[in-house]
């Protein structure tokens, strides 16, 4: 059976650990996903391009990074950008402040437009350098930075044309699948609650955005106050992309599988 529902599974967050190097490319070559973001600041970077270089299948996308999020683990940028970071060097944890989180966030810095545009050009200048299938870039953090401050869209959209890839917004306004981030950490839960959305999917184009990860001890050092239970959330969703069932399903409903290259063709 052959529906006329396409859907883009995308995975964030490749490059900054071993296990989302693992997850993401477990996610594209065992389960569903299509299109995987890479964070170019980080440490597991050149791991991710040796994994992924190997796949000209798996769509890549430059994930833009302005925050380090994490307690135990951080990253700063790939340029002297003084006016993006704390006293140590490393990026802040938020982009713009949140209820009930007290930490630092760049939108309370004296940040600098010309900083920014140096540290994108870098991110995207080594990103095209060492993948070999870049199609787009993203935003990390946020749907997307021009939603932050206008001007930082116009850096983008810019280096887009200059570098030749596609300026996304999550899928460019496409339907955003929830999946099962409010359901309980637990793949027979998670994949129950995403066959029973894509079961009352009509017509069109959709995407949905997560971020798996294999896992290791490395993994369950991660985290900060408020979401400390990052291993179980990432593993998990990791299970379910890749379930028997849920293959099972995408293949009974005719849904057609795509990346963002094929979304841009």
């Amino acid at each position: 059976m052959k529906s006329n529902i396409k859907l883009l599974v995308r995975v964030d967050d490749a490059g900054s650990s071993w296990s989302s190097n693992m997850g993401c490319l477990r996610a594209c070559t065992e389960g569903i996903a299509r299109s995987v973001e890479v964070m170019m600041p980080c440490a597991w970077v050149s791991h991710a391009a040796a994994l992924f270089n190997e796949r000209p299948d798996i769509d890549i996308g430059i994930h833009l990074t302005l925050t380090s999020e994490w307690e135990a683990v951080k990253w700063r940028p790939l340029t002297q950008a003084a006016s993006l970071t704390d006293e140590n060097g490393n990026f802040l944890p938020l982009i713009t402040p949140r209820e009930g989180d007290d930490r630092r966030c760049l939108a309370d810095a004296d940040w600098s437009i010309d900083d920014i545009a140096r540290e994108f050009r870098a991110q995207i200048s080594l990103g095209t350098a060492i993948f070999h299938n870049v199609s787009h870039v993203s935003s990390h953090m946020l749907k997307h930075f021009k939603d932050f401050d206008p001007r930082i869209g116009e850096v983008i959209a810019d280096l887009c044309m200059e570098y030749g890839l596609a300026d996304d917004a999550f899928g460019f306004g496409l339907p955003r699948i929830e999946g099962y981030s409010k359901f309980p950490r637990d793949t027979d839960h998670r994949t129950s609650a995403f066959m029973t959305q894509l079961a009352e999917l009509s017509s069109g184009t959709y995407i949905f955005i997560d971020h798996p990860a294999e896992v290791s001890a490395e993994l369950n050092a991660v985290g900060h106050e408020g979401y400390e239970d990052v291993a179980a959330d990432r593993t998990t969703c990791l299970e379910t992309l890749t379930s028997k069932e849920l293959k099972q399903c995408i293949d009974a409903l005719g849904i057609e599988l795509i990346s963002y290259r094929d979304l841009y063709r």
